[in-house]
C-alpha cells in the first residue's frame, strides 16, 4: 500500500477495484454525486469518521484501510454495493413499434442491475399511474426484451402501434386482457383478431421507485 496517497485517492482506488461507480457510490451512503467526488478529490480536509465508516462499509474494507493503516479485505457477498454484478442499462422515456423491432425514445441516462446480459434488457421510466400504487409515476421499470409472455406476467405492451404501456397480462380462454392495478381504470379486453393489434415489447423483471 502506498503510505503516500490520501484517503480520498484510497477511496477512489478502492471503488474501481470494485468496478463501483461514483453514482453507485453516493446512493449507497445517501450522498450526492458532488460531495463523494470531494471525498476523493480530498476536497473535504476531515472526513468524518461516520462519513469515513460508511464509505468502507459500502466499499467493503475498513476505515483503517482507508486512512492507510492496513491493507484491505477482499471483496466478500455482503457488500453493500454488489458492484461486480451491476451492469448499465439505458433509461428510455417511452417505447413503440417500429419497422425495425422496438423502437426506444428519449434517452434519459442510464441505471444499473444484476442482469447477466444487459443488452436484453433495458429501463422505462413509469409516466401514468394505471399501475398505482404498487407501481408510480416516475418510477423506473426494469423491462426483459421478448415478444412473448405468460398469464399473470407485467409487461410493457403496444396496441396499435401506439406508446408502450405497462400492464398485467392475463388470459382469458381466447382472449387477451390486460389489466390495470388502479381500480380508477378498466380492463382492456383483446380477442380474435383484435390480438394482432397487441405487441409485447417486454416483461418487468423490478421496478425501483425514485425519490
Amino acid at each position: 500500500m502506498d503510505k503516500r496517497e490520501t484517503v480520498g485517492q484510497r477511496i477512489h482506488r478502492r471503488r474501481l477495484e470494485l468496478g463501483v461507480s461514483l453514482n453507485d457510490l453516493a446512493r449507497a451512503l445517501g450522498k450526492n454525486r458532488s460531495t463523494v467526488y470531494r471525498y476523493e478529490n480530498s476536497r473535504i480536509e476531515k472526513l468524518p469518521s461516520d462519513a469515513l465508516e460508511a464509505i468502507a462499509q459500502a466499499l467493503d474494507t475498513t476505515p483503517e484501510a482507508l486512512m492507510g493503516w492496513n491493507a484491505p479485505r477482499e471483496a466478500t457477498p455482503q457488500s453493500v454495493i454488489p458492484a461486480r454484478s451491476l451492469k448499465p442499462m439505458p433509461i428510455i422515456g417511452s417505447v413503440r413499434a417500429g419497422w425495425n423491432g422496438l423502437a426506444l425514445e428519449e434517452l434519459q441516462g442510464v441505471d444499473y442491475a444484476d442482469v447477466g446480459t444487459p443488452a436484453d434488457y433495458f429501463f422505462l421510466r413509469v409516466t401514468g399511474d394505471s399501475m398505482a400504487p404498487q407501481i408510480n409515476p416516475g418510477d423506473l421499470a426494469l423491462v426483459h426484451r421478448q415478444p412473448t409472455a405468460d398469464s399473470g406476467d407485467i409487461v410493457v405492451v403496444i396496441v396499435g402501434g401506439e406508446m408502450g404501456t405497462i400492464k398485467q397480462f392475463l388470459r382469458r380462454g381466447a382472449s387477451v386482457v390486460l389489466h390495470p392495478f388502479n381500480q380508477a381504470y378498466d380492463d382492456m379486453v383483446f380477442s380474435g383478431d383484435e390480438l394482432e393489434r397487441l405487441t409485447i415489447a417486454g416483461r418487468v423483471v423490478e421496478t425501483k421507485r425514485k425519490w
